[in-house]
């Protein structure tokens, strides 16, 4: 995952805010804000959150990512496995095995990951099985 670079400097522009001025209302170094335009390294999942805020976009506007999964989300969302377990009401195990393609995802999920991952109905309704295969168990992320 990925600054979408441009977008960024665009919307700042649009803003008419500068670099100081992003750094100081998010708490962080005019240097930080620069690296995310110059290289595209992404900024903590809650300071991602607070820079589409300032910005007035969602992450999703934000971001570039190869394959829009799941985990992607959940990362970006700044959540863990478990978390989001919680919020389904099932067995952290019983999320990984949806996350990582092992189960299909339960249309009652669809609902409720939308509105804990702020993303459209129709954007977690359109992952497939395929799509939303993660690596391996990243119950720590």
């Amino acid at each position: 995952m990925r600054i979408r670079r441009e977008r960024l400097r665009e919307l700042r522009a649009r803003r008419q805010m500068t670099q100081i001025d992003v750094a100081e209302f998010l708490g962080c170094s005019r240097a930080t804000v620069s690296t995310w335009e110059t290289t595209g390294h992404p900024p903590r999942p809650a300071t991602l959150r607070a820079l589409a805020d300032l910005l007035g976009v969602t992450v999703f506007d934000l971001i570039e990512v190869d394959l829009l999964d799941l985990r992607v989300m959940r990362s970006v969302a700044g959540m863990r496995q478990c978390d989001i377990a919680e919020m389904l009401g099932v067995l952290t195990s019983t999320y990984c095995d949806v996350e990582t393609g092992r189960r299909n995802l339960p249309g009652r999920w669809v609902p409720i990951i939308s509105k804990a991952f702020a993303v459209p109905l129709s954007l977690v309704r359109g992952l497939s099985p395929s799509v939303h295969k993660a690596s391996g168990g990243d119950a720590g992320i």
